[in-house]
This record gives C-alpha cells, structure tokens and sequence, in this order.
C-alpha cells in the first residue's frame, strides 16, 4: 500500500506540474540533526515520537514536515528550489532558536546543531544462554529537566524504540525519584531466543516538552 501511495503522489506531482506549466520539484534536499559538543548524531524514535523538521519557503506560514530517520538524518528528493527557513523539534534544545535560512537551488545538505536532553551509550557486558547483561551509560545534559526513563529495547528488526519492538520487549526503569545527572545502570533482559540476532537500544527521557526520547546508537547482539 505504502508503494501504491508513493508512486500514486509522484504521478500527481507530475501531472500537476504539466497541467500548471511548471517544472517538478527536482532538488533533493539531506539534512541531519548533530550534537553540537561531540558532533555526533542525534538518534531518536523516527516515526514513532521522533524528531520533526520543518521548513518553510519564502514567507509562508505553511510548513513542509519531513520526520528523521531514527539516526537524525533526513532526505526529501521532491524538493523545490528556493529560500527557505527551518526548524526542529525532538529530544534536545536547539542551539539557536531562531530559525535557520538556507537557499536551495541544487542538491544540499543541511545541519541543525542541537544539545541533546541526556546522552546515552549502551554496551553488551555479559551474555549467559538466552540472558545478557547490559550496561547504560546516561549524561543528563539538560539541567532544568529530571530524568524520568531509563530503558533498554530490543528488537529482531533494526532501530527498535519504546514504541516498536517486535520480536524483542522493552525493560524499563522509572528514575525520576533518583534525580540522576550521570552514571551507569546494568539491565537484564531474559527469554531471547537462541540462533537469532537482535539489535537493541538503550533510551532515556527527560521531563520534557512534547515527552521525547533519545536513544543510543544501536547494537545487535547475537545469541547462539
């Protein structure tokens, strides 16, 4: 169906642009989301509760929405040349925030410097039969908001979040009585199934506007 609907949305395009005697979008616009102090990706849910884009030509009000993939990068291959203004909403604080403006007029590449809520790191300390031991490393950058969530997510599918986790489950532990800044938590997860890879993540949110989570880079983890 998603196919179908894309190919459906091209043709209008196509057919729009030579009924209105104009040329179709052609520009194909990248961007990222960057931890502005280790100039690292910021990761998040994408789709599910992740970080929003929004670009808006000239002066209108009415913006063009693109969700990051759950690395922070962006891509938009129908995108009309000219000057636009964008913003971003997710797990962080943007570093200005005012919009940003950028002229378009061939294939580009857009960065939005941000500082995350709480930096994470996930790393595999023990692996027994079909239980593993995992070890989260959390830095709350955001010193005006409690870390509520600590979590560790795993999936047979790539880029699991605390939405989506098929074949895999979420552990989950409320911090926010904890007042937590930094440190490390161990996580068990139980009941994996041998002979299968998984790929996991380790989450965190804070008090925030809008609930984001960040994430870690993924891991997969093998069990045999």
């Amino acid at each position: 169906m998603k196919a179908i609907y894309t190919l459906s949305l091209s043709l209008f395009l196509l057919a729009s642009c030579e009924v209105d005697n104009y040329e179709a979008p052609e520009v194909t616009l990248t961007g990222k989301i960057v931890d502005a102090q280790t100039n690292k990706l910021v990761e998040s849910g994408g789709i599910n509760a992740g970080t929003v884009v929004r670009l808006y030509e000239g002066d209108s009000q009415q913006p063009l929405v693109l969700n990051t993939l759950p690395d922070g990068t962006f891509t938009n291959s129908k995108f009309f040349a000219g000057s636009y203004s964008y913003t971003a909403q997710g797990p962080f604080k943007l570093v200005t925030s005012e919009p940003q403006r950028t002229t378009v007029d061939q294939d580009a590449e857009i960065e939005i410097k941000v500082i995350p809520n709480v930096r994470l790191e996930a790393t595999v300390e023990e692996v027994s039969g079909t239980t593993a031991k995992i070890k989260v490393k959390y830095n709350k950058v955001a010193t005006d908001q409690k870390l509520v969530h600590l979590a560790v997510v795993w999936s047979k599918f790539p880029n699991p979040n605390n939405f989506t986790f098929a074949g895999g489950a979420i552990n989950q532990e409320i911090v926010e009585a904890q007042n937590l800044t930094a440190g490390e938590k161990i996580f068990t997860i139980t009941n994996l199934t041998p002979h299968t890879k998984y790929y996991l993540r380790s989450s965190g949110r804070t008090a925030n506007p809008g609930n984001y989570y960040n994430y870690s880079t993924p891991l997969e983890l093998l069990i045999q």
